[in-house]
């Protein structure tokens, strides 16, 4: 930090200082006065004052309730946010609370776009910081989320047939959740033991089991608990049913991979493609600063940046359409 960031750091604070305490002054003098004039004021028509004394007790019981509901609104507001956020993180399986998600995520909009305004006055990096900072947690989450339940989906073909095999043997429902839980790995022995715990604690099978397809939210999953549901309503052959369903996702799992492997080249190219100016941007700025300084300080070249940033953003999203197979 030089002598003139210094120096505009000290007269900002003094300014605010000076403003404070100039401004507290005024505004407990006004105060003051208002009081000393409300006072006669009582003390001339006191009388004239008792007899509204019953509209003003209506009146302020009012203005509590309304302000007691509105309390009661935010709060209710304010709970089903951070229960969205609670069960996001669930989903991501992220060990964190709420509360702590939401203050890292404040930190990271606000904390490095504030160091950068603050030490090198550059708008256009503290706006791209304060950008990055606060869809950083969000991304970070997502991919949490895609990699948990993709990982979810690839091991309950093993744990339906798991379950097959236990009901042939003899054992129960029940049972052969219990061992799933026991014995597969995580992510589906987690959510196999809340299922259990849930049973275990009063609920009943099927209200536990769609518990469990909102929080995975897998389509092989909900298959999986519809068939359930439904033979436990009309009856038949459970072990059957749930080794076909384990046979149709394995075979579904095999055709994704089909799928991935020859949309791969396309996706790769467009990764290529969209990173390709950004690179070739951030290598001129390192090697030829002076060249680069001319899109950010002229008009012509700050609405180039806005164009170039636009027709990325569009590429990407078609470049994603196209290697997109939906199935």
């Amino acid at each position: 930090m030089n002598g003139l960031q210094i120096s505009i750091l000290i007269l900002v604070f003094s300014l605010s200082l000076f403003n404070f305490f100039f401004w507290s002054g005024i505004i407990g003098k006004i105060t003051k006065n208002r009081r000393k004039v409300e006072e006669r004021i009582e003390s001339i028509e006191g009388k004239r004052l008792n007899i509204f004394d019953g509209i003003s007790n209506k009146r302020q019981q009012k203005k509590k309730a309304l302000e007691t509901k509105a309390k009661t609104v935010q709060s209710a507001q304010k709970q089903k946010l951070m229960n969205v956020i609670f069960n996001e993180l669930i989903l991501a399986d992220i060990m964190m609370r709420p509360e702590e998600f939401s203050m890292m995520w404040i930190i990271l909009a606000f904390g490095p776009s504030s160091l950068s305004a603050l030490f090198s006055a550059n708008i256009i990096s503290s706006i791209t910081l304060a950008v990055v900072g606060m869809a950083a947690p969000i991304f970070w989450v997502k991919m949490k989320k895609k990699k948990r339940t993709k990982l979810f989906e690839n091991q309950l073909s093993d744990a339906l047939l798991i379950m097959c095999n236990c009901l042939r043997s003899g054992l129960s429902f029940q049972q052969s959740l219990e061992n799933i839980a026991n014995e597969m790995p995580s992510p589906i022995s987690i959510e196999f033991s809340r299922v259990t715990n849930e049973i275990k604690y009063g609920a009943t099978l099927e209200d536990s089991l769609n518990n469990m397809v909102e929080r995975v939210r897998s389509a092989d999953l909900m298959l999986a608990v519809s068939a359930v549901n439904i033979q436990r309503q009309t009856g038949g052959n459970l072990s059957f049913i749930l080794d076909t369903i384990s046979e149709t996702i394995k075979e579904r799992l095999r055709i994704k991979g089909e799928i991935s492997s020859i949309t791969a080249q396309g996706r790769m190219s467009g990764m290529i493609i969209g990173a390709l100016p950004i690179v070739v941007s951030i290598f001129l700025f390192i090697v030829t600063p002076d060249y680069m300084t001319t899109f950010f300080t002229t008009l012509a070249g700050k609405l180039m940046i806005v164009v170039a940033v636009v027709l990325e953003i569009i590429g990407f999203f078609m470049i994603r359409k196209v290697v997109t197979v939906e199935y």
